[in-house]
């Protein structure tokens, strides 16, 4: 009987954490390396560099931060395309444009889930790849305060079971 208890008090604390969590849940910031070349596209490192480009995933009203590095030294830009165009809109997010030095852009994601996709706007039929926004809380985190439960109940449940073996 006291096995059965800890095993639904241990259940339930891992239930109530777990919810607790992911409806506090708020906007993250996602950081993102692009490595941009005009023969090959762009990848998160400058030896995976692909046509299309990696998919970056982020959820709704996430910050977006990314660095953004030349892998060739000749002038790049970034936007995401809102309407899947292969030129920037003024309300897309559209970074300034860099070389030799690698710059640091920011911006914040389409509260809108969809897939679209981000270019070159000097290159954009080779550097181009999709940019995903996926509703909050779809993409998993790690949460030290459900693990920290979770390893408590199961330290509960197997003290419990050790007891009842001894008895």
């Amino acid at each position: 009987m006291r096995w059965l208890f800890a095993t639904m008090l241990a259940l339930l604390l891992a239930a109530v954490a777990t919810t607790q969590i992911y409806t506090a849940k708020a906007a993250t910031t996602r950081n993102f390396t692009l490595y941009a070349s005009y023969t090959s596209g762009w990848g998160f490192t400058a030896t995976t560099i692909t046509s299309p480009g990696p998919t970056i995933v982020v959820e709704q009203g996430d910050t977006v931060n990314l660095t953004l590095i030349s892998n060739d030294a000749i002038a790049h830009n970034f936007f995401v395309s809102y309407t899947n165009a292969s030129s920037p809109d003024p309300a897309d997010p559209w970074s300034p444009d860099f070389g030799s030095n690698a710059v640091n852009f920011q911006f914040v994601a389409s509260n809108t889930v969809g897939t679209y996709q981000y270019h070159c706007s000097f290159y954009p039929t080779v550097m181009w790849g999709y940019f995903k926004v996926v509703p909050t809380g779809t993409i998993p985190e790690f949460h030290p305060l459900i693990m920290l439960t979770l390893l408590i109940a199961g330290t509960a449940a197997a003290l419990v079971c050790r007891r009842k073996q001894q008895i």
